[in-house]
């Protein structure tokens, strides 16, 4: 999957329609005349902008896409409405319905695929490719007509709930002619976020890939190394479950078979409160982590667990490892806050890698946030050309706004930097340092 462009509307901080473009100027045809995507294409985008401008949301919204392709289907039909995120701040828009829309190629061939989705369901679901010289409607589905087509060539026939993507139901079922193109949606995307439980989570999930062969030892020691931490060797450490937690386990998971009204028989002594129902996935999830060995002069250094580690090291690994698999493998990698934690150079460093083609063979695409301006300025290595720089700015309503560098007029001379942090283009916070000043000067409590 390579991504051409996502646009979104009603979601979060976005209310008005917004677009992120990932092609390059030089695509001015719906294909290249030699099917080189890659070539037209941008593998890096950066979002910038101040303090709750909106940024996140812009991946947020991506986010929310890529899941529902994943998880309405199965997981979210458990819940009474649709799940959804619109903007609040706007009596109408609170009620409007969303728009998501993905243009991407898939085997090689250029597709347009969306859905809008209001409180009740789904809406509107489309689904485009361009075969030759023009568009072909694969399915096209409106909630209004009750009308759900499929083109005649795919010979397909899903049935959907009012709260499920056609493509969601497809994954569930291979022999499916959009099966393909719904896989490759799911599986070509992964998420980063700054958050303290996502960076725990996907720590866990780091120690369960190394203990299941997915990542090596080698390949996270050598991510360190890049990073000069200090570790020079990595391992992981599995406990036994108590017996109590297994318990509350089992009764956890027996609630949560309540809760979806499925009929079941009371949990007895000799079914384990439902320990028959902990797959060996979920208890190597509790029981594993990591553990690190520093480089030292002791002839047998102590190992320190991840809470021991410092900020930097966690951040650095909950980005590198799934920069690593998207590398390899290819697909779209979302970071939040990718400065957060770390060196402007090690920046440097996870950026040059997408940018470089001779390292980035599988043209896997990296759509980051960041405060951090250093990748802006004449000093860093990795040049993003204006188009792969976008700003996000508030209006006084709360509504974000996002703006490309290359629709400001161009200097070729001008630090992009500077230009950017004294407000040339936007996308920096208004503050109030006269507030906090008096404030700091009040006598009162």
């Amino acid at each position: 999957m390579l991504l051409l462009s996502f646009t979104v509307r009603n979601h979060k901080s976005i209310r008005d329609e917004i677009t992120v473009d990932l092609a390059r100027p030089s695509l001015r045809t719906l294909r290249p005349r030699d099917d080189d995507w890659g070539a037209v294409t941008y593998p890096i985008a950066g979002i910038f902008g101040g303090n709750a401008t909106g940024k996140s949301a812009v991946l947020d919204a991506l986010r929310y896409t890529f899941t529902a392709i994943s998880l309405s289907a199965t997981a979210w039909q458990a819940s009474k409405s649709m799940h959804r995120a619109p903007f609040l701040l706007d009596g109408t828009a609170r009620t409007s319905s969303s728009i998501y829309e993905l243009d991407f190629i898939h085997d090689g061939r250029r597709h347009l695929y969306g859905f809008e989705v209001d409180h009740d369901g789904v809406k509107r679901e489309w689904l485009r490719d361009v075969p030759s010289s023009r568009w072909r409607t694969l399915l096209d589905r409106n909630r209004n007509t009750g009308r759900l087509t499929f083109h005649q060539s795919l010979r397909a026939k899903i049935e959907v709930t009012g709260r499920e993507l056609v493509l969601s139901r497809a994954l569930l079922l291979p022999d499916s002619p959009l099966y393909p193109v719904a896989h490759d949606l799911a599986s070509g995307f992964d998420c980063v976020l700054v958050k303290d439980s996502h960076r725990e989570a996907r720590l866990s999930s780091i120690a369960d890939s190394l203990a299941e062969g997915t990542i090596t030892f080698t390949d996270l020691e050598a991510l360190l190394q890049v990073a000069d931490i200090g570790v020079a060797k990595v391992s992981i450490e599995e406990t036994n479950i108590p017996e109590r937690v297994r318990r509350a386990l089992g009764r956890l998971l027996r609630d949560l078979r309540e809760e979806e009204d499925t009929p079941r028989a009371p949990a007895t002594d000799e079914d384990d409160d439902g320990l028959s129902d902990l797959n060996d996935d979920l208890l190597a999830q509790v029981v594993r982590h990591l553990v690190f060995t520093h480089r030292g002069t002791a002839d047998k250094c102590p190992e320190f667990s991840i809470q021991d580690e410092s900020d930097g090291t966690i951040a650095w690994l909950a980005i590198a490892v799934p920069a690593l698999e998207a590398l390899r493998e290819g697909g779209l990698l979302l970071v939040d806050e990718i400065d957060a934690s770390l060196h402007p150079h090690l920046l440097e460093v996870l950026l040059g890698a997408f940018a470089d083609p001779l390292v980035n063979t599988r043209q896997a695409q990296l759509i980051f946030t960041s405060h951090e301006s250093y990748v802006l300025s004449p000093l860093s290595e990795v040049k993003l050309e204006p188009e792969q720089v976008w700003l996000t700015d508030k209006t006084y309503e709360g509504v974000t706004e996002l703006t490309c560098l290359a629709d400001f007029p161009k200097h070729p001379d001008a630090n992009v930097e500077r230009r950017y942090l004294t407000g040339r283009y936007g996308g920096t916070p208004r503050l109030s340092p006269s507030t906090l000043a008096a404030l700091v000067g009040s006598e009162e409590h």
